[in-house]
């Protein structure tokens, strides 16, 4: 983006979270204004602040994007400050772990979060978008490719990217392009408590990625990057998986199954 033209702005959810502030500072260092959205309106100010010390432009929202007046109320402020080219559907956690500890009450709030929050979003901005094209990118995981645990948060990302498909061809006359990554495992601050049982989590976690690592925010950030950018113009309806290979197989089964060690 050269000096003389105008800013194009990016809203991201859960930008006061470690995904959501690589994305946030990434998208910055690359000329957009971000607009740091989140539910702790202190970590959203704290990363616009951050942003705007290294240069760039931000302004912080507060948004619960599982509250449609929320978002609609932030929206309308984000479009306020600038011209929004760019939705980062961030903001997501998972709840129970498995079927047995998935009562009614933790599926939705798996749904709320994952996958209804995306929705209001885009409903929110989706005529500003339209009315001038733009990006969309959601964030789904591999949960949503495969079995991986937390089984409703697995099945809202599904929706969530199959939705992405979907509103690609819907809105691509608009030349609203829609897509989605697919993280697998990311070390942020979410796994402190489990560092904290198993000090070894991560080296556990490591030997069942080809690429022998789990990612860190700023692989994510990347992909985001490249999505909401010029370069990726001619690409929608994707899901990149952003996920060491896991996707794609494990190590240790394909060495089980050849018996080549």
């Amino acid at each position: 983006m050269s000096a003389h033209q105008p800013t194009r702005w990016a809203f991201v959810t859960g930008a006061g979270g470690d995904i959501g502030g690589a994305i946030a500072d990434l998208l910055a260092a690359r000329g957009w204004g971000v607009v740091c959205a989140d539910i702790d309106l202190a970590r959203a100010e704290a990363r616009a602040e951050a942003v705007r010390a290294a240069g760039g432009r931000a302004a912080a929202l507060h948004v619960d994007v599982t509250d449609e007046a929320s978002v609609n109320a932030a929206a309308e402020a984000a479009l306020a400050l600038g011209d929004v080219r760019a939705l980062v559907n961030n903001a997501g956690r998972a709840f129970a772990p498995s079927m047995r500890t998935t009562d009614y009450a933790s599926w939705r709030r798996d749904m709320s979060v994952n996958l209804d929050g995306a929705f209001l979003c885009i409903h929110a901005f989706q005529d500003h978008l339209l009315a001038g094209g733009g990006s969309i990118v959601n964030m789904g995981s591999v949960n949503g490719i495969g079995m991986y645990g937390n089984p409703a948060y697995s099945a809202a990302k599904a929706g969530l990217m199959h939705l992405t498909r979907c509103l690609a061809v819907e809105f691509g006359g608009a030349g609203l392009r829609v897509n989605a990554v697919a993280p697998g495992t990311v070390r942020t601050r979410a796994w402190v408590e489990r560092l904290a049982v198993n000090p070894q989590v991560f080296d556990e976690l490591n030997a069942y990625y080809p690429l022998g690592k789990v990612a860190v925010p700023a692989d994510v950030a990347a992909a985001v990057a490249f999505l909401v950018s010029d370069d990726a113009s001619h690409i929608t309806g994707v899901v990149l998986a952003v996920d060491g290979g896991i996707s794609a197989g494990i190590p240790q089964l394909a060495a089980a199954v050849t018996q080549d060690r």
